[in-house]
């Protein structure tokens, strides 16, 4: 894959087919993910359903599955070490710190704009300096790691509603290592 391309379409069978590659509908597959009250195959029912334009045929579906997991992981196949911080953010508790994050890496509010591809969305996600984001990502860091200094507890004290994640994933092991497989991209 060329990487100065970005993808508006999947093959799957054979066939082209239109996928939402704004960051609007990958956003809240994200955060789909992270939802308890949903079972792991629903949120790849979920995941298929937003990403691809028009419903995907049964005897296609597997392999939608993991077109959409290339298409979220921003065209990577293959996962980085693991990290022993464990989970730093999350998409649905952080969102808007994220989109935050975000809009001061591309100078511009992202919502306010038409079109923003995925891919274009979480680069500038990694690309992130210092905001509110990469402080929460930090201190999380530091504090697993048992490293936070006087300050950062302080910090972490001052901050606690924002700073502690509060909800808790519960996911199968396939859907941990690619939730896993995505996160590591971001790093």
């Amino acid at each position: 894959m060329d990487f100065m391309t970005l993808p508006k379409t999947l093959n799957l069978g054979g066939e082209i087919c239109d996928i939402n590659s704004d960051f609007r509908p990958c956003f809240g597959i994200m955060q789909v993910f992270e939802r308890e009250d949903l079972s792991n195959a629903e949120k790849l029912v979920i995941m298929v359903g937003i990403l691809f334009v028009k419903a995907v045929p049964n005897e296609h579906f597997d392999e939608a599955i993991d077109k959409a997991l290339w298409f979220l992981n921003g065209g990577e196949t293959e996962t980085k070490q693991n990290n022993n911080y464990g989970r730093l953010y999350s998409w649905e508790q952080d969102a808007k710190y994220i989109i935050s994050a975000v809009d001061i890496t591309l100078g511009v509010s992202c919502r306010s704009l038409n079109y923003l591809h995925w891919w274009d969305f979480t680069s500038a996600l990694m690309e992130c300096k210092e905001c509110t984001f990469s402080a929460l990502i930090h201190q999380r860091k530091i504090r697993k790691q048992g490293k936070q200094s006087k300050i950062d507890k302080e910090w972490w004290a001052e901050n606690r509603g924002i700073a502690e994640l509060k909800h808790k994933i519960v996911l199968t092991q396939e859907e941990q290592e690619a939730y896993d497989k995505f996160n590591k991209l971001l790093e």
